[in-house]
């Protein structure tokens, strides 16, 4: 069996290089010098989900910071303005420097395209490995480009106006806002890819001896690194078949015929995405992030790339004052999740359990699943799951809120939050990274499993309810989030380890050193 797999997994892998050799972009050399706009602006091309668009918008915020003298643009949808408006004023008032002009564009969103495909958060979890690998295969083509082709054009198009209006020096993208790559490439832009992501995530066809077959954790396993041997045929296994999956991707290839149709020469060409000659932006922190052996010359690391508007105190004077009482455990699962009644059952029981035993205050950041999504005034479950935390509701010591007045990570940054319960999203490992704040990861989909085992490996977090995942039950949740935050050894040994890599971050905030790498490239315009 495990021969057969592996001449399996050979072919496969041979038929994979072939694609990424006929599709790859073409070499800078075969390539007319990218055309250069008005000196010192940079227009920004971003999705609006903050997991996303968070280290776009604190390259944004640094740039206004420390190099006033680059106008900054924001091409984006709707639900991103009112960020980018906060960004412009809290720069305005405590640096007097130049607001953001944001241009919108007006479609569905990314989330919403997804949603549109009849996919929603609840429906898209699985488990990791084996049991998880049909369902990884069969939605990320969703991921990739969720927009149908006829809206997919529209956004081109409308992106393709913003710049020629705009003229920019560089054109600073989201990699996974495909009509965006595609608008800018066309046009023969000079551009820079940030990316919330890390190297491994990016770059596995760069490193010698084809690792990403066997040498690195395949999406979504939760395997290791470096793999055990015990799991290497499991791993080839899982990576193979999601190569495959990629290779295939029926309902991309339909788009992509439309969009050539249209004029588009090369569109959602996934492998060819990473162009030799564009910067490339990454939060990745060496040992904090899975290593790699090569990293290719046109890629800065910079650690984890924050959004600060201000301190919690400053956002939200009464929440710090209740913050200050006693260590705090902050739950937030992403802007995306809601819970069914029995995950809200199981948490609330697990909390008042930690509650009894520790000292600790709990925040959490809960929203209900509705029976339409986007409608959160019709439930479907009463508010009875709340039975079990009532004492300390009553005693302030726990608060239940559907939206945080203060931003994520002034509240990571208050010194009073002991634990980080996220879902391991980039966006949320990253910030509690950079606050020397242990994690508990409680995974659902795809990466998440990836950044709960390397929660694990790195020495700062807890993988919460491994055995079940993506389900939970309330002793798994109690036993992670005690693990974590009740003050015992291995609590002690995460928050050590958690402080060293927060020292690392600290002393040159991976904002600054992407804006830096912006900043050179804006000031090569006319």
């Amino acid at each position: 069996m495990g021969q057969r797999l592996l001449l399996f997994a050979g072919s496969i892998f041979i038929v994979g290089v072939a694609l990424l050799l006929g599709t790859a972009s073409r070499s800078p050399s075969e390539r007319p010098p990218p055309i250069i706009g008005k000196n010192n602006t940079a227009l920004f091309l971003v999705n609006s989900e903050p997991g996303l668009s968070n280290v776009h918008a604190a390259t944004a915020q640094a740039l206004l910071e420390r190099h006033p003298h680059i106008q900054v643009h924001f091409a984006s949808f709707a639900p991103l303005a009112p960020k980018v408006q906060r960004i412009s004023s809290y720069a305005k008032k405590t640096f007097n420097s130049n607001e953001i002009k944001f241009h919108l564009v007006d479609a569905i969103t990314y989330f919403e395209a997804i949603s549109a495909t009849g996919k929603i958060a609840s429906e898209i979890k699985h488990p990791p490995g084996f049991a998880g690998i049909g369902a990884v295969c069969r939605d990320i083509q969703s991921y990739l480009a969720p927009w149908t082709a006829e809206t997919f054009l529209d956004i081109y198009e409308k992106l393709q106006r913003i710049i020629r209006d705009v003229d920019p020096a560089v054109v600073v993208l989201d990699s996974m806002f495909r009509p965006a790559v595609d608008a800018t490439r066309d046009l023969n832009r000079l551009h820079a890819v940030i990316s919330p992501n890390t190297l491994i995530d990016s770059f596995q066809a760069d490193q010698p001896w084809a690792p990403m077959i066997w040498k690195y954790p395949a999406l979504g396993s939760g395997i290791p690194f470096p793999v055990p041997w015990s799991r290497l045929i499991e791993n080839i296994y899982l990576n193979t078949r999601y190569m495959y999956s990629m290779i295939l991707m029926p309902d991309i290839k339909s788009k992509q015929a439309f969009l050539r149709s249209k004029g588009i020469e090369n569109p959602i060409e996934f492998f060819g995405i990473r162009s030799p000659d564009a910067p490339w932006i990454t939060q990745t922190l060496p040992g904090a992030s899975i290593p790699v052996d090569v990293i290719p010359p046109n890629v800065t690391c910079t650690g984890p790339m924050t959004l600060s508007l201000g301190s919690a105190a400053e956002q939200d004077p009464v929440l710090a004052a209740w913050l200050a009482r006693a260590p705090t455990v902050l739950i937030n699962l992403g802007s995306a999740f809601t819970y069914t009644e029995e995950q809200a059952a199981m948490m609330a029981k697990a909390l008042a359990e930690v509650l009894s035993s520790t000292q600790v205050q709990v925040i959490w950041k809960f929203r209900k699943l509705t029976d339409a999504v986007g409608r959160d005034d019709k439930t479907i479950y009463s508010d009875d799951f709340k039975k079990p935390l009532q004492p300390f509701i009553d005693n302030n010591r726990v608060k239940i809120v559907t939206w945080v007045s203060v931003d994520p990570t002034a509240l990571l940054e208050s010194g009073h939050i002991v634990t980080s319960v996220h879902h391991g999203g980039s966006g949320c490992y990253h910030e509690a990274l950079s606050a020397g704040v242990p994690h508990v990861i409680l995974p659902q989909w795809l990466d998440l499993y990836n950044f709960a085992q390397l929660s694990e490996n790195v020495g700062i977090g807890v993988w919460g309810c491994r055995k079940t995942s993506p389900k939970w039950t309330s002793e798994c949740l109690r036993d992670a989030i005690l693990k974590a935050a009740d003050g015992g050894d291995d609590s002690l040994k995460m928050r050590k380890k958690a402080r060293q890599l927060a020292e690392i971050t600290q002393s040159n905030p991976g904002k600054y050193i992407s804006a830096r790498e912006i900043a050179k490239l804006a000031g090569s315009g006319n």
